[in-house]
């Protein structure tokens, strides 16, 4: 008996660590076995779980297998914990700067916008509420675009930064500065609930993960009941989306979200075979030859005035030979005026209502339009 005792604490000494004061520290080879618990449909994350210590994975949503990073998370009692191959957080976080404006919802939603500090580029932001947040103070603009007011951001010393990485983008001077950066891939999601499932990420960082889950299960009923109505609809009419930037014509990816939003709404989007989740840029020529008789053509505008028609064929007169100029069949939203950017990612039930009553107006006939609508 004494023989085994002993082989059981050599066991138990062996996976133990010590902090400089010599007490015990426990390291992540303790929880290899976590288990997964979310998310559904959400292809960039992984929420898993042993005993109290949480683990998020951030994956390629292109191959999950790919885990970009690990996060650990535990409560203040976890606090002496060590992990060695990720980022721990104490949750919940006290305070955070979000950069991206796509993530204020879902904190709104949550009730803890009271623990945002920082945005980037406040402008932007289609809010009264969170506008009246900025001029008393309560939220500092910490940057526009990839320029970061470092020294503001040292003061304000928040838990964490999320972030939306783009490729070539660097957040190594704000690391360098203590500073710790959490990535959310949200935007690369090629399914519209996949991307409102983020709302369990912010969820679980924030102390609020059975809120997030429960609102996220209200959400998928909501898109699943609309997306239903056009399960056996007989005329789906083709439709573009873009138009011309610096040269380029910048369109949808077949597999990206927005892809899926006009494919569950009953159109058929003419480059669904390509298989990019993000964007994709042509010449004006090849979009012209395939798009020319598209029922309908669907893109974003930032304009202070009411965008016209004329404004469209002011930018470039051929626009005007497209059908769906011709035939006034043009979606548009406004996002200086609609919080597209802000509440539309947690609300695809609502985008996709407003595509099904433009698209088949039978099909929801009082519906009215928060978003996309047809230009006037």
């Amino acid at each position: 008996m004494q023989v085994y005792f002993f082989m059981f604490s050599f066991l138990i000494m062996s996976c133990v660590t010590y902090d400089d004061g010599r007490n015990p520290k426990t390291t992540q080879d303790d929880f290899s076995d976590f288990s997964i618990s979310n998310p559904e449909i959400a292809s960039g994350f992984r929420i898993k779980e042993n005993g109290e210590i949480k683990l998020i994975e951030i994956t390629n949503p292109a191959d999950t297998s790919e885990v970009k990073q690990k996060i650990y998370l535990v409560d203040i009692k976890g606090a002496h914990l060590d992990f060695n191959d990720g980022k721990k957080i104490i949750i919940p976080v006290k305070n955070m700067v979000c950069l991206s404006a796509s993530h204020l919802s879902f904190l709104d939603a949550l009730g803890e916008m009271d623990k945002l500090i920082g945005v980037n580029s406040t402008e932007y932001v289609v809010s009264s509420k969170f506008q009246g947040l900025v001029e008393s103070g309560k939220i500092k603009e910490i940057g526009v675009g990839d320029h970061f007011k470092l020294e503001e951001l040292i003061n304000l010393a928040p838990d964490i930064i999320m972030v939306s990485p783009q490729k070539g983008q660097s957040f190594t001077p704000l690391e360098n500065a203590g500073l710790t950066i959490i990535p959310n891939g949200d935007y690369l999601e090629s399914h519209p609930l996949g991307r409102a499932e983020w709302i369990k990420f912010m969820g679980i960082l924030t102390g609020k993960e059975l809120e997030a889950i429960q609102i996220f299960d209200s959400i998928k009923a909501a898109y699943i009941g609309l997306k239903k109505l056009t399960e056996n609809v007989v005329s789906r009419p083709t439709v573009i989306t873009g138009k011309q930037y610096g040269g380029f014509w910048n369109l949808s990816g077949g597999k990206s979200y927005e892809s899926g939003f006009l494919n569950d709404a009953g159109a058929d989007y003419l480059w669904a075979e390509d298989l990019g989740t993000g964007g994709i840029m042509l010449d004006f020529e090849t979009v012209y030859d395939r798009g020319l008789n598209a029922d309908f053509w669907r893109f974003l505008v930032f304009s202070q005035s009411e965008f016209t028609y004329q404004m469209l064929k002011d930018e470039d007169e051929r626009y005007a030979d497209f059908s769906a100029f011709k035939n006034k069949q043009v979606i548009v939203c406004n996002t200086f005026k609609k919080p597209f950017f802000q509440k539309g990612f947690l609300e695809p039930q609502v985008i996709l209502a407003d595509y099904i009553y433009i698209f088949h107006p039978r099909l929801l006939p009082d519906h009215e339009n928060v978003y996309y609508e047809l230009l006037k």
